[in-house]
């Protein structure tokens, strides 16, 4: 196999564990916030409100990575539950600004130490130096995908990490096998 096919093939394998990784974990959370009558998106839709305060309907959908169309089926969700409420503006009819009830605060009370838990439970796999050279990696290619957006890629106060990862290597550096902080993976 060449060089250039070997580059290929890594960079296949590295996005099809990503997205192998990212769906598994996402259904896991899912999992954890269901009894509560929620989907993860619902979920991200009450906590980006909890953090935020009200937001515009589309920002919401930009935040959580959501089509118009989608967002709107899932606040139409959370609206029939009393959880949020939408207000068109007095002038501009289009500008929906979307606001959490308290009914949406008490369930995200109730839901957020499950979700939490399930997301511990996942990450126990990584040490802290995988943990953060992920949260690094993760926030590198949401630089390259969303270059507007703005990524926190840093550790968490107190969290250290001597894993580096180099912003400007090289497709050459391809061929590079990091042997510092191998991944261990648990029996089945």
């Amino acid at each position: 196999m060449s060089k250039g096919e070997k580059k290929r093939r890594r960079a296949l394998d590295a996005y099809w564990s990503l997205q192998r990784a990212a769906a598994m974990a996402a259904a896991r959370v899912d999992d954890a916030v269901q009894p509560f009558g929620l989907s993860a998106s619902q979920y991200g839709v009450l906590d980006t409100l909890q953090q935020r305060g009200p937001v515009h309907q589309q920002e919401l959908a930009e935040a959580l990575g959501r089509s118009k169309a989608q967002m709107t089926a899932i606040i139409d969700a959370l609206e029939a539950r009393a959880l949020v409420r939408r207000e068109r503006h007095e002038v501009d009819r289009r500008y929906i600004t979307v606001y959490l009830t308290e009914a949406g605060r008490v369930l995200l009370a109730e839901a957020g130490p499950a979700r939490t838990d399930s997301i511990l439970e996942l990450m126990r796999e990584l040490n802290g130096e995988q943990k953060t050279k992920l949260t690094r990696l993760c926030g590198r290619l949401l630089r390259v995908l969303d270059p507007l957006a703005e990524v926190d890629d840093t550790p968490d106060e107190g969290e250290t990490s001597t894993v580096a990862v180099d912003d400007d290597a090289s497709d050459d550096d391809d061929d590079h096998v990091d042997t510092e902080t191998p991944i261990e993976t648990s029996p089945s």
